[in-house]
């Protein structure tokens, strides 16, 4: 065989662990300098790059683990802000992430022909953290103990469970639109030459969506609540949906 056949599929395979990376620290920061302007634009925050960045070490460098907004809620519920408070928990998941979705799912409709399929590749893989970081919030950690849902529902005067329809149909709506139509629509853009990539493609995304964004429930200390969906993300959801993803039913060709 051919040594740079035999290679191709291990390199891609590590080229893919480095977008992962690369797309889910960009999503992260979006999320978080979403929550930071928005409280500067409601002149709560004097500077929106001013986020807390954490330390210079490993897990935070790839994976982000201490950076936050930096935004003062207690201060903000203090002085009476509340709704202020709600607009600025919700601008993460819902302008940092949801409408990067939209965006990326748009760019991604309209110019896939004119797009290099590793181009393709790599904003299919930020819509993925995008769209599985809405997961994350709802319906994983919409019913909490603190975080942005709670923060939102405080601000907003509501319960929770009032709050969850409201942003659990649209993350959703996310989720379903990435796998059944991103999805088969990218995967018919990157992979005409290698069999065996549709199966990986899928199989990674489905473990970040379901899997590593929907731990947080058990390992933030959000609630039984939180940790419920979590674990049914987890053990039920995800499972499930990997079958469907291996299966014809969401395939580029049923999409065309």
């Amino acid at each position: 065989m051919d040594t740079r056949v035999r290679w191709r599929e291990p390199r891609f395979a590590i080229a893919t662990a480095v977008a992962l990376l690369l797309t889910h620290a960009i999503a992260y920061f979006l999320h978080e300098y979403s929550h930071a302007t928005m409280a500067w634009v409601l002149g709560l925050k004097a500077n929106p790059l001013a986020i807390y960045y954490g330390h210079l070490d490993l897990s935070n460098v790839l994976l982000q683990q201490e950076i936050y907004e930096h935004v003062d809620y207690t201060r903000i519920f203090a002085e009476g802000h509340d709704r202020a408070a709600a607009a600025i928990a919700l601008a993460g998941p819902g302008i940092g992430n949801g409408v990067l979705y939209i965006v990326l799912a748009l760019l991604l409709r309209a110019r896939i022909g004119a797009m290099r399929p590793a181009v393709a590749l790599f904003l299919f893989w930020l819509a993925l953290m995008a769209a599985a970081n809405l997961w994350s919030y709802a319906p994983i950690r919409t019913i909490a103990t603190h975080a942005d849902m709670a923060l939102a529902g405080r601000g907003l005067g509501i319960s929770q469970w009032t709050l969850f329809p409201f942003v659990v149909l649209p993350a959703l709506g996310a989720a379903w639109h990435f796998f059944a139509r991103l999805r088969p629509l990218v995967l018919a853009h990157v992979c005409d030459d290698a069999p065996l990539r549709p199966a990986f493609i899928s199989a990674i995304a489905v473990f970040i969506f379901f899997g590593f964004y929907g731990v947080p429930g058990i390992a933030g200390d959000y609630g039984n609540v939180s940790a419920v969906f979590s674990i049914l993300s987890i053990f039920l959801v995800l499972p499930v949906v990997t079958m469907l993803t291996l299966t014809p039913i969401f395939t580029p060709a049923a999409v065309a």
